[in-house]
């Protein structure tokens, strides 16, 4: 887990849920499709297109790209007009086309072949076949210098890292000698390690963080470097203390400062250090240590929280401690001044400290040991854990408050148990909810279930009442999120066709509980206000494209997390739905500004990207369904209101077993191919 600042706070209503990829609303190129024809909705515009379409994405920049056999095109969706080709692109399978995580680029790829272009523009910004590179091995934006960072391999000779300009493409710089020996050469055996040593570094991927606009960091096997980005030319050098010297560091990850500007952090095999960005002079004279790898920091006000990991067992370094297989770890607090630990010793924790929300001076830890969860609560100032013993919960942990009744904290299913809501008594160590109001079933791991949502515990919160829906018994409970206690509100609420909720929302008429097919208004007591279910089409192609139009939405926070540098293009790739959820509002604060943080960009990509995120900051207030049409006469796609479920608009797909289309719900708006080659945007 990437640092994260002690901004974080604990208790902010659900936005998105923040995929390590940025999906797209996609499917499979079909048959083209005949006779298309909409219902209560508006036909903004036709294109026609070169050749037939094969499949269509919306990019989180609000461009949608259009695969035919002839070119790969982008398309303004406001206007319905191309606005750039690339013929060399076409006939690109769609898993082959897909946006860089963090950022507003499309990578491209094809057997010896790597683009990277502005979706906006067009504007191809590297193409592999230019500095003759046959493997790409790190591909990095960092918008704060409006660049593109490229490390990869010719055929011959030494590998390369190059810097691209984020607008024009133009190369900036290229370095050659990043991976030479800075330590003189060795001859016998230790001059085969070095050379060994190099020859894994050039093809181990970089570690990269940017350090201001004049400076990028990245770490190789050989060590540390810190490169002008203005010339790429190396400031300064630096070697990692590792407990054997000479030894190269493993599992190293570079942390930026969120409260201390000259300086950065560095965690590798047990140990955290700070350095001196203006010169890479060590600002401690001995790093900090835990038990195992380091898994994240989390900047506390009162110290670092360095959260430690299991690592292999062939691996682990310092005190090794096995339990049933299972590597035990310990956590410390390191302090900002000297990196000297609080505690004496590492707090012993039952394996990886997966997260540390903060709650004031405290931090709620997630523990993962032997694929079971624990919890305990850290005191961050003094380094002690207020819990006597880790209490192990059912699932995984996805919220968790400190309140004056105790730790309360809600989990999320996992393959083997299900989730539940209950409350610690942090005096005892014992829960207080004798029976937890829990999940359903577990959720099965596949990541292609389209239902897994439906396996958790949806929460929303409103003043100090937390409202819960079980699957496992179908009822809405309220949580007083200061006595302690909970009560179901009504009876059962049973969804039609055996489905599920996957959402819920508190809004002004009610909580709203969102399935595929099925939309339930329910008021703050539990009643049912309004029920409707339309049945699915048995077409799986179908379902997968409109279950993923919540990854457009989903991949603007990717791409505004990158806004911030890697600090937040970090937490984003690698945050829980919990983590994500704590960082949208700091984004969002960025991009009202006007987009500054976007600079690096071209003008229309960073213009058309802050008009898009400021939009998808509303929740919409429609929902999307697909069903048979009540006439037996196809397929249709609903779009109906939340608060009264009745149908805003009606789009007929025709009879075609998987039309090509696409639903965009932070335009509202539907891209369908209605004939061979010929697109129509409708506005719903």
């Amino acid at each position: 887990m990437a640092a994260v600042s002690a901004r974080r706070t604990l208790l902010v209503p659900a936005l998105v849920s923040l995929v390590h990829t940025a999906a797209l609303a996609q499917t499979a190129a079909p048959p083209p499709t005949r006779g298309v024809v909409a219902s209560g909705a508006t036909a903004a515009w036709t294109l026609r297109l070169k050749g037939d379409i094969r499949w269509q994405q919306v990019t989180p920049a609000g461009v949608l790209l259009v695969s035919t056999d002839a070119a790969l095109a982008g398309v303004d969706i406001d206007r319905g007009q191309v606005t750039w080709e690339k013929p060399e692109l076409g006939g690109l399978p769609a898993d082959s086309v897909r946006v860089i995580e963090g950022s507003l680029l499309v990578e491209a790829a094809r057997p010896g072949l790597l683009v990277i272009l502005d979706p906006v523009t067009g504007a191809v910004l590297f193409d592999s076949r230019r500095p003759g590179l046959t493997q790409i091995v790190t591909r990095r934006v960092l918008p704060q210098s409006g660049t593109l960072l490229v490390h990869g391999r010719r055929a011959t000779g030494p590998a390369v890292v190059a810097l691209y300009d984020l607008v024009t493409g133009e190369q900036r710089w290229v370095n050659e000698a990043l991976f030479e020996q800075t330590e003189p050469k060795k001859k016998g055996l230790g001059g085969l390690m070095q050379g060994l040593v190099r020859a894994a570094s050039e093809a181990t991927a970089l570690e990269v963080l940017q350090a201001g606009p004049d400076m990028i960091v990245v770490h190789t096997l050989m060590g540390l470097r810190a490169l002008d980005a203005r010339s790429g030319a190396v400031r300064w050098s630096a070697t990692l203390p590792t407990a054997r010297a000479g030894n190269p560091a493993r599992h190293v990850r570079l942390y930026p400062s969120v409260n201390k500007s000259d300086r950065l952090y560095v965690g590798f095999d047990d140990r955290l250090m700070a350095y001196r960005l203006a010169d890479g002079q060590a600002l401690w004279a001995k790093p900090a240590t835990i038990d195992g790898w380091v898994h994240g920091i989390v900047e506390h006000p009162n110290g670092i929280i360095i959260l430690p990991e299991s690592p292999p067992a062939n691996q682990a370094t310092g005190n090794v401690r096995i339990v049933n297989g299972v590597v035990q770890t310990g956590l410390n607090v390191a302090r900002y001044e000297d990196g000297a630990t609080i505690a004496d010793k590492p707090l012993r924790m039952r394996g990886t400290v997966t997260d540390a929300m903060i709650t004031g001076g405290s931090a709620v830890l997630a523990v993962d040991a032997e694929s079971r969860t624990f919890v305990n609560v850290l005191d961050v100032a003094t380094a002690t854990l207020r819990l006597k013993k880790d209490v192990k919960i059912k699932g995984r942990l996805d919220y968790a408050e400190l309140t004056p009744a105790g730790l309360l904290y809600i989990s999320r299913p996992d393959a083997a148990t299900n989730a539940e809501v209950n409350v610690i008594d942090l005096a005892s160590g014992d829960p207080k909810f004798k029976d937890a109001i829990e999940s359903g079933r577990p959720w099965g791991g596949n990541p292609d279930d389209y239902n897994a949502a439906g396996y958790s515990l949806h929460h929303v919160v409103e003043g100090t009442t937390l409202y819960v829906f079980a699957s496992h018994d179908h009822r809405l409970y309220a949580v007083d999120r200061t006595a302690g206690t909970y009560r179901a509100l009504g009876g059962e609420i049973k969804l039609q066709g055996g489905e599920d909720p996957t959402a819920m929302e508190i809004r002004p008429g009610g909580l709203v509980l969102i399935a595929p097919q099925n939309l339930v208004v329910v008021s703050r007591e539990g009643q049912v206000k309004q029920q409707v279910y339309y049945p699915a089409p048995q077409l799986p192609g179908l379902l997968r494209a409109l279950y993923r139009i919540n990854a457009v939405r989903a991949g603007l926070y990717g791409a505004a997390a990158s806004a911030y540098g890697d600090a937040f293009a970090q937490a984003s790739r690698n945050a829980t739905d919990s983590t994500g959820r704590r960082i949208t509002g700091q984004m969002a604060t960025a991009y009202t500004q006007g987009g500054a943080q976007l600079a690096g960009y071209s003008h229309q990509a960073a213009a058309l990207a802050t008009k898009r995120f400021k939009a998808s900051l509303s929740v919409p207030e429609a929902v999307f369904m697909l069903t048979r049409a009540p006439e037996g006469n196809g397929n249709v796609l609903l779009q109906l209101d939340k608060d009264s479920g009745a149908p805003r608009s009606r789009v007929d797909l025709g009879k075609e077993r998987e039309p090509v289309y696409a639903v965009d719900d932070v335009a509202n708006m539907l891209f369908l191919q209605t004939a061979s080659g010929t697109l129509v945007g409708y506005r719903l």
